[in-house]
């Protein structure tokens, strides 16, 4: 028995990324079938107003459910706005490479030791999630390029920029638009115990700066122990160009565009912020709110940014030398990235599947309600908690789905138990960034495994082989993050500003 186990495991590590996610598809699809066949359901508390609806399993097998995958395929994959971000992005770094710009940038790197590189990039990944997931479009890309420049293996570029940015979404140097969004959930759950209850964005300012920066040394010295030495190093030839005065002159044209963009993102001032949304007093909404140009547009500016620097650069370095060369040149990095399309292809139907089936929140609810039983307080209840979360987080990625199922139950209890919202709402990002990492349906971890394969077409890519990689990274960084919430609490440090952790 232990023997068939085994090969199994080793069967499953073998499957191709695409025919792990039909296996996965067809796993969800059996689940919908047996649990509707049960009628199992669940309960979801509405934050703020306390009533509760009944969420039922949609069989996926029924008739409901092959006229939902007809109609509703080709329209989910349509929808997913990471493959136009992906496109963009691929744009921008094609001519970043092709023109010498990016050499030239990333030139200083290659006299570097290894774990100041590895640092560099993994502490730009935590910080970068203020944009989003802007954040992964840009940078998975653009670190494997980078990592080619500097002779290191382009894989661990992507590995390594994955890691830093799916840990930045629980921190970051500055509140982002999830944690406005998640705030007014937090603000609506805990109304049920108090009701002039407030929640800042800064609430836990104190804790995401010190998290940040031991996240990025810790997650850098575990990526140099148990990753960088599965890969060999890579050597780059290319006869690019580079050039002080190409440099000089693209570098001022970036400084001065630059404060274009960033003059109209400033409110207040003579014929500024033209690029924020004004219907709303808060800044971060007004930033990255739904009908702002500069949200909507970020990667399309970044995009523009790099195509004007890049051609300047180009043709006074002489490798563009004519229209033609900077048209090829917009095209470079679409080699051999079929493979990251069909992979969101098949990913897209999986998840369109997995939420119309309401398995997740259908379980989700049953282990909050579960939970929400339970007379505990302190560290033992801030572990439950925390646990859960991550347990949620493997079928629901998404954050903001997620916090609206448990933030009712979790934030009253904790509430409750003496801690504030705000603390509540901390152990949520940590746990829920922790999630990302061990889901192997995280659209970003099969995005990634998309640009393991354009990077290297010999390395084995099924998505549990490239869990396997990163696990013993992912499974000690879960920990120590763990530990500095933990150690934060026991302390009993200032969360952030004007901000406690008890109540």
């Amino acid at each position: 028995m232990a023997i068939k186990k085994e090969r199994i495991k080793r069967n499953l590590k073998k499957q191709g990324p695409i025919t792990t996610i039909i296996i996965l598809t067809l796993i969800i699809s059996l689940i919908s079938l047996v649990l509707s066949l049960f009628k199992v359901s669940g309960n979801i508390t509405e934050a703020g107003t306390l009533e509760t609806s009944v969420i039922t399993i949609n069989n996926i097998f029924s008739k409901n459910g092959i006229k939902y995958l007809l109609n509703n395929s080709i329209v989910n994959f349509k929808l997913m706005d990471s493959i136009i971000y992906i496109i963009m992005s691929l744009i921008a770094v094609s001519i970043l490479e092709t023109s010498g710009l990016l050499k030239h940038i990333v030139s200083p790197l290659k006299k570097m030791k290894s774990k100041y590189v590895t640092f560099i990039i993994v502490f730009i990944g935590i910080i970068s999630t203020f944009i989003g997931d802007y954040s992964y479009a840009l940078l998975l890309p653009l670190c494997g390029v980078i990592y080619k420049l500097i002779n290191k293996n382009p894989t661990l570029g992507v590995i390594t920029i994955f890691i830093g940015i799916t840990i930045g979404y629980g921190i970051g140097l500055m509140p982002n638009y999830q944690d406005y969004l998640l705030g007014v959930i937090t603000e609506k759950s805990a109304m049920s115990i108090n009701p002039n209850y407030h929640y800042s964005l800064f609430s836990g300012y104190f804790l995401n700066i010190t998290t940040v920066v031991l996240l990025s040394i810790c997650t850098t010295l575990l990526i140099e122990k148990t990753l960088s030495k599965k890969f060999s190093r890579y050597e780059q030839k290319d006869n690019l160009n580079l050039s002080r005065k190409a440099f000089a002159i693209s570098g001022g044209l970036f400084l001065l565009l630059g404060f274009f963009i960033i003059y109209s993102i400033i409110p207040g001032l003579p014929f500024s912020g033209i690029l924020l949304n004004d219907s709303t007093p808060i800044y971060i909404v007004r930033l990255f709110g739904t009908d702002s140009a500069f949200g909507n547009g970020c990667m399309l500016i970044i995009m523009l940014l790099c195509l004007v620097c890049s051609y300047v650069y180009g043709r006074i370095s002489g490798n563009i030398r004519n229209g033609n060369d900077y048209t090829h040149s917009l095209a470079k990095s679409f080699e051999n990235t079929g493979y990251i399309f069909t992979l969101m292809f098949f990913a897209s139907i999986m998840l369109g599947l997995l939420e119309w089936s309401n398995i997740g929140s259908v379980i989700a609810t049953n282990i909050v309600d579960f939970i929400g039983g339970f007379q505990l307080s302190g560290l033992p209840l801030i572990f439950i908690i925390f646990i859960v979360i991550i347990l949620i987080s493997i079928l629901i990625p998404d954050s903001i789905t997620k916090w609206n199922i448990v933030s009712p139950i979790f934030v009253p209890m904790l509430m409750r138990a003496n801690i504030t919202p705000a603390f509540a709402q901390t152990i949520f990002g940590a746990a829920d960034a922790i999630g990302k990492l061990f889901s192997p349906i995280y659209i970003y971890l099969i995005i990634s495994i998309g640009f393991l394969y354009k990077n290297d077409q010999n390395i084995n890519t099924s998505i549990f082989s490239t869990m396997k990689k990163m696990m013993p990274t992912i499974l000690i960084v879960s920990l120590i993050y763990f530990i500095i919430v933990i150690g934060w609490y026991l302390i009993g440090l200032p969360l952030g500003i004007n901000s406690s952790i008890t109540m």
